[in-house]
């Protein structure tokens, strides 16, 4: 049995998620997985050290206390937020395992070998939850980019339309909302929150950026519409059979990764059209994206498994794989991962 360490930050939002979701999968290829956080203290790192695992994964970010714990070191990055500062850091990572297509092309454009691997997400559907086609919800959650100044200033300018749910962060929630906003902030149970993702039949999803997108794919698997933006990753989970994609206005830089801001008239146009839409419509949409989900995450335990026994099989030492295992100039995925 191979072993690994799963290395990544406990932030009690994505972070602690996506761990779980590596270990879950690595285990799934029969590894024996530890997850530590990258502070670990240090009599805890010296003991790894002394029984090296086989892979140490790093999430987000590259921690190199932790570096020499294994005998590869694979990187899971979030564009958006790896820093500049950290480049020179890639040099203790043997590959890099790309969210999207879009993270891998950037990073095999610094020079690493990288893949498509995908991601998953958890499954979200309560079947027996009735769905209301001309409800609205955003889960912005913790983060301050998911377009939820767009979306309130739109509600703000259309006090007839249907009821948008935001749940929020306390310390990010808006003192005050449009009548026609209900805010969730703080803490929400996870009952309550998925009877939320289920109870709403259209989903917006507005982000600027994104590692991965979790509260998109969350909302496919529960068979809604989702809104969101024409930009990377975003446009890798969702197409025009599954989804709603919103036109950029403009973009910006956002650490390695980047900004897409939305034309606000076009989403704006995009959900007058959903409030016109059948509902056979909405449902069959639904049903797509349901479908796309598990296509996607059902792809990622198996691309994971082939990518690192790729790795295993070359033997090669840090910093000397053979760029033809891996499509460094392209950032391509393997070809028998099955990603998306």
């Amino acid at each position: 049995m191979r072993t690994a360490l799963v290395i990544a930050r406990d932030n009690a939002y994505g972070l602690s998620r996506d761990a779980r979701i590596v270990a879950t999968a690595l285990r799934q290829a029969d590894y024996s997985v530890d997850i530590r956080t990258p502070r670990g203290h240090w009599l805890e790192r010296w003991k790894t050290r002394q029984d090296a695992v086989d892979c140490v994964i790093h999430l987000e970010r590259v921690f190199p206390a932790w570096t020499r714990s294994g005998a590869f070191n694979l990187l899971i990055p979030n564009q958006e937020r790896y820093p500049a500062r950290h480049i020179p850091r890639l040099r203790q990572v043997d590959l890099v395992l790309a969210k999207s297509n879009h993270a891998a092309q950037i990073f095999a454009g610094l020079g690493k070998p990288s893949v498509n691997a995908g991601f998953a997400s958890a499954d979200r559907l309560d079947a027996s939850i009735e769905k209301n086609w001309r409800r609205f919800f955003h889960l912005a959650g913790g983060s301050t980019v998911k377009g939820t100044e767009d979306l309130l200033k739109l509600w703000a300018r259309h006090p007839e339309w249907p009821e948008l749910v935001i749940v929020q962060k306390a310390a990010n929630a808006p003192k005050s909302v449009p009548d026609n906003v209900r805010i969730e902030a703080g803490y929400i149970d996870d009952e309550a929150l998925r009877q939320l993702q289920n109870a709403c039949g259209i989903h917006l999803c507005p982000s600027r950026s994104e590692g991965w997108g979790h509260y998109i794919l969350e909302a496919m698997s529960c068979g809604s519409v989702v809104v969101t933006t024409d930009g990377a990753p975003m446009n890798e989970l969702v197409n025009a059979d599954c989804g709603h994609l919103v036109p950029v206005e403009k973009t910006a830089a956002r650490h390695l990764g980047i900004d897409y801001h939305v034309n606000i008239a076009a989403l704006e146009a995009t959900i007058l059209r959903l409030l016109e839409a059948p509902e056979i419509q909405m449902r069959e949409t639904g049903a797509v994206a349901m479908r796309r989900f598990a296509e996607i995450c059902d792809a990622f335990p198996r691309a994971l498994a082939s990518s690192l026994d790729a790795l295993f099989a070359t033997g090669a030492s840090a910093g000397s794989l053979p760029t033809a295992v891996f499509g460094q100039a392209t950032g391509k995925p393997l070809q028998d991962s099955g990603s998306h």
